[in-house]
């Protein structure tokens, strides 16, 4: 805590014991010095040059701390730092001297001599704990936390029942993720002050954060019953969703909206806590009446339609967004989920109508045309998908990648692969530095059965972007189910795992790079984390059995095996996967 600036000179007197000869000798170097100022124009002298600066001299102490303050008030920080120094050269006790010059050299932004003074102080050791504190608070800022809690003990040792620096020790504990320091605090503060509203809110703070729910639950109620208030209120109710007890949580939104009716984060959350209670229709009713107070009430309708739509209410979700676009003509976001209501709802004709609709400058453009393209997939109709693509790429304002890709994939799709080899070469031609188009252009090579044109285009993507994750797994998994250039293939995927280490399908060929340089305990621990992250990939299961065979678990070999069978649907992986159960079966019989 920083002393208020306008503290009153008669506590700083009081503090340096000044007498009646010390305000006289302060008053005639004042009027000296003034004088100096009057002969020399508008320049003020600076401290070294307006008076004899002696020891143990409180009237020269509280000059300087006077003209100290007045060139800290007027920014000219150096000045106030001089000045301050020379006062504590005729005052070198006087703590608030050194409390005023370390707060200085903080905002100075010098804060290993903010500390020199901070510990002058403490070696003088300041009687009262609220000064102490003042320090611990200091300490912490400047960075020094251990100090700042050592000063919080001996507050305690020195006085058992001072229960504020108990307290402010637990926050110092909890700030700093000391949890079990902080509770041994905050417990104590509790215990000997039961209804500190402070110290239970860090206890409820402090138990959620340590993972103890039901006594993080305890605390939160007993907060609520000792004073209601709407930041922990909120705090709370966001606990009770995490705990899951959706209920509690909707009473408490509901009294914080009778004490405040119009505060849309109060309203935002309740209706969410409706839709994850399946109760729709009570959700669009606080999302209505949150329309009528919000400042952006197109966003509040777009969700209200959403939820319509969510809920399979199509009737209801298209007359919504019809009337959306009578009041936001230009909100182009709305006809996307217009179309999906109309073709939800059987009415694909007027889908199709209200997707054609998005003109090309509309940011909803790209969506747009690639839902109509779909729409017209499902009917089977792929010339007609064909030809929607071809014109939006034939003009340059409408050319965008992924109209690219679908297009190869219903050439694909429709046995024509040249054509849609042709179609990624007229994307590289529109889009010659895009990564992604070259890596697309790969996996459809690779789709196509095009394997060594797929890697000199993953190649030419690492060319783009080094660290591209997925072109980082493709050639190095490549290369390490072919037995080859396996300590480059190791440092590929590891690249890609450390970039992308929660996908189950990278980390698989890390733990596959390990099956092939015959590290089969780390393969095991590989693959496992990836089986873990894709329980349902026949692949996965698949290299995790082959790694446990290594390892002589044939039982948990078999597992997986089997599991893979199931999961395959290509009858000649499923057959392979077959072989190798019945040889991990035999196997084992054979003990």
């Amino acid at each position: 805590m920083v002393p208020n600036d306008s503290m009153p000179t008669e506590r700083f007197m009081i503090n340096v014991g000044y007498s009646r000869n010390s305000i006289f000798r302060f008053l005639l170097l004042l009027g000296l010095a003034l004088v100096t100022a009057s002969c020399a124009g508008t320049r003020l002298e600076t401290p070294d040059e307006a008076a004899v600066v002696e020891p143990d001299d409180p009237a020269c102490a509280y000059f300087y701390f006077s003209w100290g303050r007045f060139a800290e008030m007027q920014g000219r920080l150096e000045e106030a730092q001089d000045a301050y120094t020379k006062a504590l050269v005729c005052d070198q006790d006087s703590a608030y001297l050194h409390q005023r010059l370390a707060y200085l050299l903080i905002a100075m932004g010098k804060k290993e001599q903010a500390t020199m003074e901070l510990g002058k102080i403490l070696e003088n050791g300041p009687d009262d704990n609220q000064s102490r504190l003042e320090l611990a608070g200091i300490f912490e800022n400047l960075g020094k936390t251990e100090k700042a809690i050592e000063i919080l003990r001996k507050n305690i040792e020195a006085n058992p029942r001072d229960n504020h620096s108990r307290l402010t020790l637990g926050y110092l504990y909890f700030r700093h993720e000391r949890f079990e320091e902080a509770r041994v605090a905050l417990e104590a503060h509790v215990a000997q002050e039961p209804d500190s509203y402070s110290g239970t809110v860090m206890l409820a703070k402090l138990y959620r954060a340590m993972g103890e729910m039901e006594l993080a639950r305890e605390m939160y109620d007993k907060v609520l019953g000792l004073n209601w208030s709407t930041l922990q209120a909120l705090d709370a109710a966001e606990f009770y969703e995490q705990i899951r007890d959706y209920e509690t949580a909707v009473q408490i939104y509901r009294r914080l909206l009778a004490e405040d009716p119009g505060n849309e984060t109060t309203l935002r959350k309740l209706a969410g806590l409706y839709m994850i209670l399946d109760e729709p229709d009570q959700a669009v009713l606080e999302l209505k009446k949150l329309r009528e107070i919000s400042e952006e009430p197109a966003k509040v309708d777009l969700a209200i339609g959403r939820l319509l739509l969510d809920q399979k209410k199509f009737a209801a979700a298209i007359a919504h967004l019809q009337g959306m676009l009578v009041d936001y003509p230009d909100m182009d976001i709305v006809r996307p989920l217009l179309a999906l209501s109309y073709y939800e709802s059987g009415d694909s004709s007027r889908a199709k109508q209200v997707l054609a609709e998005v003109p090309v400058d509309s940011k909803e453009y790209e969506d747009a045309v690639l839902m109509l393209v779909r729409l017209y997939q499902d009917e089977g109709k792929l010339a007609t998908a064909v030809d929607i693509l071809e014109d939006a790429v034939r003009e340059s304002g409408s050319r965008y990648q992924s109209f690219y890709f679908l297009l190869a994939a219903i050439h694909q799709k429709n046995n024509e692969p040249q054509k849609g080899l042709a179609t990624f070469e007229r994307a590289l031609e529109v889009f010659p530095k895009e990564g992604r188009v070259r890596f697309e252009y790969g996996l459809y090579l690779d789709r196509i059965g095009r394997l060594d044109g797929a890697m000199v285009r993953m190649i030419e993507v690492l060319e783009l972007e080094p660290d591209n994750p997925y072109a980082l797994n493709y050639v190095g998994y490549t290369w390490a189910d072919a037995g080859k250039h396996l300590d480059k293939a190791l440092d590929y995927i590891s690249r890609a795992v450390a970039a992308r280490p929660d996908d189950g399908f990278i980390r698989d060929s890390l733990g596959w790079v390990y099956y092939k340089r015959g590290e089969f305990g780390k393969a095991v621990q590989e693959l496992k984390k990836a089986w873990e992250m894709q329980p349902e990939d026949p692949t996965i299961n698949e290299h995790l059995a082959d790694a446990y065979l290594k390892t002589g678990a044939r039982d948990k070999a078999a597992e997986h095996y089997e599991r893979a069978v199931q999961l395959y649907e290509d009858a000649k992986k499923k057959a392979v996967a077959r072989r190798k159960l019945g040889e991990a079966a035999g196997e084992e019989g054979q003990e």
